[in-house]
């Protein structure tokens, strides 16, 4: 059996291994070495420097990969968000709120019924005049922006409601994240 000869890494004192060991323990300090073989040469390294520097590459990994999962959840999060949006008639694009979802209700149903209140008293006069029957359909019309107007605001409402029920658990999942790196 081939033996070399090493010096410790912690103390100094000199050692005679087996060519084939990975580890020893130092006779002298008790400090247990790992053996590193390169090429022809032979050195030691006290076990404790590197699991202490394998415990902060360790803990290093972990905090890029919490990083990377912050950055996944908020590239997610654009995405869903995204998905929340409406978008008028002129092509702007907002978040649906509760409040827009009741006054922009109001307006059409105000709308409507002011569209049935004239329609009627135009097709009243009309039908005293001999107006054809077809023009009583008009109030029909104002009925049918009520409908519209409170549909709509139901729907945006429900739209409202969604996306923050999403901002939130995107916030609750994001700050447990951080939380988590802080800790550690």
């Amino acid at each position: 059996m081939k033996v070399i000869s090493l010096t410790c890494n912690h103390c100094g004192a000199p050692l005679e291994v087996p060519a084939k060991a990975r580890f020893v323990t130092c006779g002298f300090c008790e400090a247990r070495l790992a053996i590193e073989h390169t090429g022809n040469s032979y050195t030691t390294s006290v076990l404790e420097e590197l699991q202490e520097t394998t415990a902060k590459l360790a803990q290093d990994v972990a905090q890029i990969k919490q990083s990377s999962e912050i950055d996944r959840l908020d590239s997610q999060w654009l995405q869903t968000r995204s998905q929340h949006m409406v978008t008028n008639k002129n092509g702007h694009q907002s978040l649906p709120t509760k409040g827009g979802a009741i006054i922009g209700g109001v307006v059409i149903t105000l709308f409507g019924l002011f569209w049935t209140v004239m329609a009627l008293g135009i097709t009243s006069a009309g039908a005293g005049m001999g107006a054809p029957g077809v023009i009583r359909l008009f109030p029909l019309f104002g009925l049918l922006f009520v409908g519209f107007g409170i549909f709509m605001s139901f729907r945006m409402h429900h739209k409202a409601d969604a996306y923050q029920k999403d901002l939130q658990q995107y916030r609750r999942k994001r700050q447990d994240l951080v939380d988590d790196i802080t800790q550690n």
